[in-house]
C-alpha cells in the first residue's frame, strides 16, 4: 500500500479475504480523511477474493461517491484475472468501479509499484465482535450496490446478524 500523490494504491499479495479486508478498510479510511479521491486496486498476486474483500471494496467505492458528488476519484481495478473479473461483474461491481481490462492503465506506476514492493502488512488483530461486524458490513455494502445480491446473500447476512445480536447479548 502506498501513494503516487493523492492516488492510493494497494497491491493485495495473495488472496483477498476477510482475513485482510480490515488493512484495506482502515488503510482506504485514513488515506480519505487524508484527502485521497482515488484507489487502484492491483490485483496482479491475487488469485481469488471472497465476498467479504468484494464488499469491503464496494463499501469504499460507494462512500468515494457518497463524498465526491461531482465524479472525482472512485476505484480503479488494475489485473483482475478472469476469476477476479467474473466475481465483480457477477455482483454488479463494474458499475462502482472502473475495471482496467486493456492492461494500459498505469504503465509507468505499475513498473514502480514492481519495483519497490514493501513487505506485507501485519496480520490484523480484530477480536470476533469486531471481525463479525466488519464482514457484514462488507455484505451489506454488496446489496445496497446491487439489489440483486439480496438473495445472494441473504443466509450471510441473517447468519450474521445472528452472530452480532447474540455476542452482544
Amino acid at each position: 500500500m502506498g501513494c503516487f500523490g493523492d492516488v492510493a494504491w494497494i497491491r493485495v499479495e495473495g488472496a483477498g479475504s476477510h482475513q485482510n479486508s480490515d488493512r484495506l478498510r482502515d488503510f482506504a479510511r485514513r488515506r480519505i480523511e487524508q484527502g485521497s479521491k482515488s484507489f487502484v486496486i492491483d490485483l496482479a498476486n491475487c488469485p481469488t477474493m471472497d465476498s467479504t474483500f468484494m464488499g469491503t471494496l464496494t463499501a469504499l467505492a460507494l462512500e468515494l461517491k457518497r463524498r465526491h458528488i461531482d465524479g472525482e476519484g472512485g476505484i480503479e481495478i488494475l489485473n483482475a484475472n478472469e476469476r477476479n473479473h467474473q466475481s465483480l461483474t457477477k455482483l454488479g461491481l463494474q458499475h462502482l468501479m472502473r475495471i482496467d481490462e486493456a492492461g494500459d492503465s498505469w504503465q509507468s506506476e505499475r513498473e514502480l509499484v514492481a519495483e519497490n514492493l514493501s513487505r506485507p502488512l501485519p496480520k490484523s488483530d480484530l477480536d470476533r465482535q469486531e471481525r463479525i461486524e466488519m464482514v457484514l458490513e462488507a455484505h451489506e455494502a454488496l446489496v445496497k450496490a446491487n439489489a440483486e445480491n439480496r438473495s445472494r446473500f441473504r443466509d450471510v447476512l441473517e447468519y450474521l446478524q445472528r452472530d452480532l445480536e447474540s455476542n452482544s447479548a
